[in-house]
């Protein structure tokens, strides 16, 4: 792995990917990382709901991977400081950008991109659109990070959208990336244990918060978390850091290894197939 981490952040609609994203941010500034964040996001751009009040001098991640030729300048152009938060810049699509506003750009310009902010920055995190096939950023991100974190809700969308989104990862390329998967949004009264047992191997879960909500809705996504709830939440966030950088967290090591080596896209494809059909009517003369 790289001392300067490269991290995807991806799962189905609402998991809550951006969120997760942010606060990780905050956190490794918390311990003097300086983080480049990179929302892909152009289908529902999220970079003006967490630094509205900086719209008009955002410059758009389009508009960068459609550049004749990438710098570590242009980059640094392109990067947008959080307030608050010095260590951490953002670059991503800005308010009224979709998919056709821009040129396409092919494999190797997203290859640049994550090589140059490697340089720039201790800790990349990409904030990966759902929809792979609309986003080859996204897509290169997953095959070249380091950590993956895999956001799952509980709800039968989040089954549906792995069920479709998994076999499409299934080649090897994606599964040099230590892959850690996430319960995100957990409420109260969620069957958390099912779910848990259909994906198959959760290492963390976060739990729903309804401060973190209010902050998402009043994007006010940088400020801090604070009551019992925010506790347990940022206890997960941490525990996401420690295996992202094993090296400053020996202890977490072993368990990293112990998931670099599974074949867990797979395993949970087939976990997921045996959940549906659980669904299905029974047909005369199946077993009871």
């Amino acid at each position: 792995m790289s001392n300067k981490p490269l991290i995807a952040v991806w799962g189905n609609p609402g998991s809550g990917k951006t969120v997760t994203t942010i606060k990780l941010a905050k956190a490794f500034a918390a311990k003097k990382k300086n983080v480049l964040i990179l929302c892909c996001d152009a289908l529902c751009p999220s970079a003006s709901t967490i630094l509205p009040q900086a719209a008009k001098q955002q410059r758009s991640l389009g508009e960068l991977l459609s550049l004749p030729a990438l710098t570590q300048e242009e980059l640094l152009r392109f990067a947008l400081p959080l307030d608050g938060s010095p260590h951490v810049a953002l670059i991503g699509y800005k308010k009224g950008d979709t998919a056709f506003t821009y040129a396409s750009y092919d494999r190797e310009r997203a290859v640049d991109l994550l090589t140059l902010a490697r340089h720039l920055a201790d800790v990349i995190l990409v904030d990966c659109s759902s929809y792979l096939s609309a986003d080859p950023l996204s897509t290169v991100a997953l095959e070249l990070a380091d950590t993956v974190y895999r956001l799952h809700s509980c709800e039968l969308k989040s089954l549906m959208f792995y069920a479709s989104y998994l076999p499409l990862l299934s080649d090897l390329r994606f599964r040099r990336s230590l892959n850690v998967s996430v319960l995100s949004n957990v409420k109260a009264g969620q069957d958390e244990r099912e779910y848990s047992q259909v994906f198959g191997g959760i290492e963390v879960t976060l739990p729903y918060v309804t401060e973190l909500e209010q902050q998402t809705a009043d994007a006010r996504l940088l400020d801090d978390l604070s009551g019992k709830e925010a506790k347990t939440y940022l206890s997960g966030v941490e525990h996401l850091i420690q295996l992202a950088l094993p090296e400053e967290h020996p202890h977490v090591a072993k368990s990293k290894d112990k998931s670099s080596t599974t074949p867990i896209h797979n395993s949970t494809t087939l976990n997921l197939l045996n959940w549906l059909k659980s669904f299905l009517p029974k047909r005369r003369g199946d077993g009871q």
